[in-house]
């Protein structure tokens, strides 16, 4: 009863989040040095860099494999200015200035500070907008998430951009609640920062309106203050700010023209016909099914009208086949907080329903113990998670994209610097600008200067959708590898020896040929 009390106390559930939001920090920085840098490391790190007036230096570009586009010639694409400046920050700081950590996890530990911000937002505003064990259950279900507990790591765009989205909607909703006038500069602020971290967050005003019944004066003004203030922020970063911002909508929609897409066992092209319910199917694949039981229980549970909006409105622009979509749910990684919150609030009702709290109890256990597993088990490869309904990573082997971020580059590397001799001639088939940054001195030079056949080793990253682009097939059919970054037996990333003689070749273990590089 005693604890009852003292949980039932407000200022007891803040300190509560509190402490659970800088645990999970402290839990996600012992792990850092796990993940790798992304694909797209290179075009925000050096967008960042120029948004911030400093010059990239030589040795930030030499003997680096830049592939097309050049990250040289992308700093001024309209990505939000604060998510590309942030790591930056982060890098300078950590790295360059206090010399307090490895180049990548300096970089990378903005972003991780964002992503468990984010959870924390969500358990604040569920706090304010439900009760105490809902808030509680929405932290547990999405701490606990396992792509976005591997996106979190390194994924500077969306998982920032989610972040940010939260933030967003929490203050906008508090707008409506208490109607003052500080409620409206910060909701128009938070618009403002979400805005400035990525063009998603387009979509919160039309969630905004859509959830008001009442239309006073006030909350209305939101509508001119809160753009008002996102420009007021992004003019300073552009030499042609209202040019670049006539650009973005376009750029969005051009971004990923023809990149293959790997979906239910086909071959799609992104921005061409990628089928308009891809968003739902890739979050009811990749999603653990306790959630998602709980999801589909809590939207038969009145979930507050702006849960469901925060849901579905940003999933709305995939009805229009010509929005790019790639990399599983990435692109419409914000949805994934109000997933968490309408699974919570589904969750919760059936808790109440049991009234036994024993019961309650060993089954919140059972969640979290069999949420938890997930992440051990395929740590630190969690974007690569596929739930039971394609039979986990192994039935989604040959089928979709078990890596697409380019991550596991940084193990391999590894492998490759502790066992291959000096002067070594390395052949990195998928995003070798990452794997340099790892490799060692006096393999620098030498890589990805001969093809695959005519270099010492090979690596390869497993995205099966660009196998055709990056004309690696014959090679992965005839060659046998000589060591495997894998998770339960299914490849993350080969790496192959070419002293080793090829092999008769393999049928392949997909279907489907790549239609896009040829449209």
């Amino acid at each position: 009863m005693k604890i009852q009390n003292w949980l039932s106390s407000r200022s007891k559930q803040r300190l509560i989040g509190v402490v659970l939001t800088l645990s999970l920090f402290l839990v996600h920085v012992t792990i850092i040095d796990d993940y790798g840098l992304t694909w797209d490391f290179h075009h925000h790190f050096f967008a960042g860099l120029h948004l911030l007036g400093r010059p990239i230096d030589k040795k930030l570009t030499e003997n680096i494999p830049f592939t097309e586009p050049s990250p040289l010639l992308t700093q001024e694409l309209p990505f939000g200015p604060l998510m590309s400046i942030t790591p930056v920050l982060s890098y300078q700081l950590f790295y360059e200035k206090l010399r307090l950590l490895a180049f990548d996890n300096a970089y990378n530990i903005a972003i991780v500070a964002s992503g468990v911000a984010g959870i924390g937002i969500l358990y604040f505003f569920l706090l304010e907008a439900t009760n105490f064990p809902t808030a509680l259950i929405a932290f547990m279900f999405l701490a606990l998430l396992p792509r976005y507990f591997g996106d979190l790591h390194n994924n500077m765009k969306d998982v920032p951009q989610a972040a940010a989205f939260a933030l967003a909607i929490w203050l906008f909703w508090r707008l409506v609640k208490y109607n003052k006038i500080k409620d409206l500069v910060i909701a128009s602020l938070g618009f403002a920062i979400a805005f400035n971290t990525k063009v998603n967050t387009l979509a919160i005003p039309f969630i905004a309106f859509l959830s008001l019944r009442k239309f006073h004066p006030r909350i209305l003004s939101y509508f001119f203050l809160a753009p008002l203030f996102a420009l007021l922020i992004w003019i300073p970063f552009w030499q042609d700010p209202f040019g670049v911002l006539a650009y973005l909508p376009k750029f969005f929609q051009i971004n990923t023209p023809n990149i293959e897409v790997l979906y239910m066992d086909k071959w799609y092209c992104s921005g061409v016909n990628v089928p308009w319910h891809y968003p739902l199917g890739y979050l009811a694949i990749t999603t653990p099914l306790p959630l998602l039981l709980f999801f589909f229980i809590g939207l038969f549970r009145r979930p507050p009208s702006i849960f469901l909006l925060w849901f579905f409105v940003p999933l709305a622009r995939y009805l229009i086949p010509k929005i790019g979509v790639i990399d599983g749910i990435r692109h419409f990684e914000e949805v994934v907080y109000p997933m968490s919150a309408i699974a919570a609030i589904g969750a919760q009702s059936i808790f109440q329903w049991i009234k036994q709290k024993t019961i309650v109890l060993v089954l919140y256990f059972l969640i979290l113990y069999s949420l938890s597993l997930i992440l051990i088990t395929y740590h630190p490869f969690q974007i690569s998670y596929f739930n039971e309904l394609v039979g986990g990573i192994r039935g989604a082997y040959g089928r979709y994209d078990i890596d697409y971020w380019g991550g596991p580059q940084k193990q391999a590397i590894n492998w490759i610097n502790a066992n291959v001799p000096q002067q070594s001639r390395i052949a990195v088939a998928m995003a070798a600008d990452v794997a340099v940054k790892y490799i060692r001195p006096d393999l620098t030079p030498l890589l990805n200067t001969r093809h695959y056949n005519s270099s010492d080793y090979v690596v390869i990253l497993n995205r099966q959708s660009f196998f055709y682009r990056y004309r690696v097939v014959d090679y992965l059919l005839t060659h046998t590898p000589i060591y495997t970054i894998e998770n339960q037996g299914v490849p993350i990333v080969w790496i192959f020896d070419n002293h080793v003689s090829p092999a008769q070749k393999k049928n392949p273990w997909w279907e489907g040929t790549d239609p896009c590089i040829r449209l």
